[in-house]
């Protein structure tokens, strides 16, 4: 008797859902909270002074330039390295761990998928004016679009996809 031999079965391509990329994204935070931002903690205590008040610690800012120099410079690298997570990831695998999680990729729009893409769809992690204001727009504008593509990602021609097999 022959072994039942099935094909390699068809792929199929769809919208990805908002709650798996919601969730997805929630995790990717997670773990650049881990590997990235936690063993700069140290340097942030020693550095942030303990103050009763937000105010308090915007004035401790104000009046040592130096220290605020340097956290702009943890904070940039940190946005660096974080935007590196993601870039690397969805250039070589075209997903993030949360992303493999729930079988979601990113597919460039245009042809393949670009570094100078990877930084647009990214570019919400520089925590500089402008880009922050994506932190409120980029989620609203995914919300209205037909694919559910944030701001970033029609600028950067990218979507994000789920990947099912028959």
């Amino acid at each position: 008797m022959n072994g039942l031999r099935l094909g390699k079965g068809k792929t199929f391509l769809a919208q990805a859902s908002v709650l798996k990329r919601i969730i997805a994204f929630i995790i990717d935070l997670s773990i650049i909270n881990l590997i990235i931002l936690f063993p700069f903690k140290k340097i942030f205590d020693n550095v942030i002074p303990e103050a009763e008040s937000f105010s308090k610690t915007v004035d401790f800012f104000s009046n040592n330039a130096e220290y605020n120099a340097f956290m702009i410079f943890i904070i940039l690298l940190v946005a660096a390295l974080a935007i590196l997570y993601f870039a690397i990831l969805e250039k070589k695998l075209k997903q993030s761990v949360g992303k493999m999680l729930f079988n979601l990729y990113v597919e460039s729009k245009t042809k393949d998928l670009n570094y100078w893409q990877l930084l647009v769809r990214s570019m919400f992690l520089i925590p500089l004016f402008p880009f922050v204001l994506l932190w409120v727009i980029d989620p609203i504008v995914m919300f209205f679009t037909k694919e559910n593509q944030r701001l970033s990602e029609i600028l950067s021609k990218t979507k994000v996809v789920e990947r099912y097999k028959i």
